[in-house]
């Protein structure tokens, strides 16, 4: 009798738990269409999507995958590693990439690393993104910002440790799927690689 009169209320607010399941449905579904749809357009339609400077306040403006304002920042002039870039974002990078998800930099071996941003440091070590190596490592920046430095010879860092911009993370290397020594640096928001030439200023500082 219990299971009855639960049903017949159920039955009663059919109605209304229809609405509820509507929309618990839209907030799952809608933003997962529009991710998609930010795919659809390929790596550069993404990016210029979640990320741009405003030509006016030349600031930084970072957006959601409906379009939505997250957060505006300041651009850096810290890279994270001295030395000459050797591949840009959006590039073709077969077989590894189709198109290549981020920025290669070249130091020389051993050249030291830092973060652009200050951030906490979420993982660390190997088997953290495939062909990336033993020593990559990957920073929250918070507003669904985040950071990868990958083909590292070496890394200093921890799960949990707030790294800042100038402090040394790791040092470059080849480890990977990597064709000689090189840093490979890319930003993500939500999970999508968007350019880093959107946040930094210029170009890497010259080996010292």
């Amino acid at each position: 009798m219990q299971y009855i009169r639960i049903a017949t209320t159920l039955y009663s607010f059919r109605r209304e738990i229809g609405i509820v399941l509507g929309v618990l449905a839209a907030l799952i579904i809608l933003p997962i269409f529009a991710v998609i749809g930010l795919l659809n357009n390929g790596v550069q339609g993404a990016s210029d999507a979640l990320v741009s400077v405003d030509p006016v306040t030349h600031k930084v403006e970072v957006r959601d995958a409906k379009g939505g304002l997250i957060t505006t920042l300041d651009a850096t002039t810290t890279w994270p590693i001295r030395g000459v870039v050797t591949q840009e974002f959006g590039h073709p990078n077969p077989p590894y990439q189709t198109t290549h998800s981020g920025i290669d930099i070249d130091g020389g071996f051993g050249s030291p690393v830092t973060v652009f941003m200050q951030g906490k440091v979420i993982k660390a070590g190997d088997n953290v993104l495939a062909g990336c190596g033993s020593h990559c490592v990957i920073v929250d920046h918070g507003f669904g910002i985040t950071s990868i430095y990958a083909h590292m010879s070496a890394h200093n860092v921890q799960v949990g440790q707030t790294v800042k911009p100038g402090e040394v993370i790791g040092r470059e290397g080849a480890e990977g799927w990597a064709e000689g020594a090189h840093l490979h640096f890319e930003i993500q928001i939500a999970h999508i690689p968007v350019n880093p030439r959107t946040f930094m200023i210029g170009n890497p500082p010259p080996r010292s």
